[in-house]
């Protein structure tokens, strides 16, 4: 018999398979991405990825996403001026981490045009829309907190992120005439949500929008925070918070990746910039694990050994073989170098942070401006229990008014 060369040979028993696609040979861990600081996927019920680094991003079992388009409406509702909405490259990515799971593009449309057609109140269609979604993750919440975490001792949080959907490799030349046909479309292509605002945004929150904020306190506080892979609890990482004294990194908070229990994505086709409204549970290590004394001794030793770097990305930087604890259970994977000032009233806390990341699993990194606004009243409710689903709602519309006057425009 000839000899036939292994790439033309055939299986018997495979003379029907089909020809494996692009997508048949994605492994699973990549079909649902999770970024260091977004998320990317699609679907309304979204899954822990596996992947044990940095960037992992954990759900909570019940955990509700959604995604919809605010604004560009003609005089009907659901309908879209025609031909309006379309798909632009979003140019302003410079790491490749972003870029590794096809070109971003964002979602973009001639609505801006359309002075007559915008609609009056935005704020209220928002939280209408997500009523049901709020009432269900409130309920998951609730539930979660009173069952409670093994070794944590958990904290609701929910807050508005300032930024831009990115829809990853998968462009769209229009066509579209309705709302719903969009958002039908544009939840099967992959989402993330980026966050890194230009200098003169922040100039421009700092110096406008700020004075027209009743601010009771402020403050400016810079932290690093010392990411940490635990072989033991690989479904959760560590993050250190430090602070720096007399040159020296101190232990300030201990706490395990947040839970995320409810992801809201608008794209506003009327503003500049996009809104995420998230639900998540903060994750601090309870007394009892406190009280560990050879764990905590493994976990400062991680973060005593590093030396203040600022050439580095990240700000820190270890020797050689230090980024292990002596027994091999922690294994340091990421640092983060923030600075935070801070703006604070009776139902919400503005932060603005300029965050320097390192991911020493990925070897990349990324240095961005961000803006939070938590909404620490609705915050103090779900801690309590004590949640009125009527005021909840009207506090929501009373911020997303706020942030849809003045923290959406933005020359990308």
């Amino acid at each position: 018999m000839a000899y036939i060369p292994p790439h033309k040979r055939q299986s018997k028993d495979n003379d029907n398979s089909p020809v494996p696609t692009p997508s048949l040979l994605v492994p699973d861990q990549f079909k649902k991405i999770s970024y260091l600081g977004s998320s990317v996927g699609s679907g309304s019920k979204m899954k822990n990825d596996t992947a044990p680094n940095v960037r992992k991003i954990i759900y909570a079992k019940d955990a509700i996403s959604k995604w919809f388009i605010e604004g560009g409406s003609t005089s009907d509702a659901d309908q879209l001026p025609a031909h309006s909405v379309r798909m632009e490259p979003f140019r302003r990515l410079k790491s490749l981490q972003w870029k590794r799971w096809g070109e971003p593009f964002v979602l973009a449309s001639d609505s801006l045009d359309c002075r007559g057609f915008v609609q009056s109140t935005p704020w209220v269609s928002i939280t209408e829309n997500i009523r049901s979604e709020l009432l269900a993750s409130f309920g998951n919440l609730r539930e979660e907190m009173g069952s409670g975490e093994v070794g944590a001792l958990l904290k609701p949080i929910f807050v508005i992120r300032i930024g831009k959907i990115l829809f990853h490799g998968k462009n769209f030349s229009g066509g579209v005439t309705s709302r719903a046909a969009a958002e039908s479309y544009f939840s099967h292509v992959g989402k993330s949500f980026w966050t890194n605002l230009p200098d003169s945004y922040m100039e421009f929150i700092l110096a406008t929008v700020i004075p027209k904020i009743r601010v009771d306190s402020e403050h400016t506080k810079e932290y690093y925070h010392v990411k940490v892979f635990d072989k033991c609890n690989p479904e959760s990482s560590i993050s250190i918070k430090c602070r720096v004294i007399s040159g020296h990194l101190k232990i300030h908070k201990i706490e395990l990746n947040q839970k995320r229990c409810l992801v809201v994505d608008v794209s506003c086709l009327d503003k500049d910039l996009d809104l995420r409204l998230m639900l998540s549970t903060k994750r601090g290590l309870t007394t009892s694990v406190k009280g560990d004394a050879e764990k905590l001794t493994s976990l400062r030793q991680l973060v005593e050994c590093p030396t203040l770097d600022s050439n580095v990305k990240g700000g820190l930087r270890w020797a050689m073989g230090k980024k292990y604890s002596s027994d091999g259970r922690y294994t340091v994977v990421g640092v983060w170098h923030t600075n935070v000032r801070s703006f604070k009233n009776s139902q919400l806390k503005l932060r603005l942070r300029n965050a320097d990341r390192f991911d020493f699993w990925a070897s990349e990194g990324e240095v961005g401006k961000e803006v939070t606004l938590e909404l620490t009243g609705i915050n103090d409710s779900l801690m309590t229990g004590t949640v009125e689903m009527e005021h909840t709602i009207a506090v929501l519309q009373e911020t997303l008014k706020l942030v849809w006057d003045h923290f959406l425009s933005c020359d990308l």
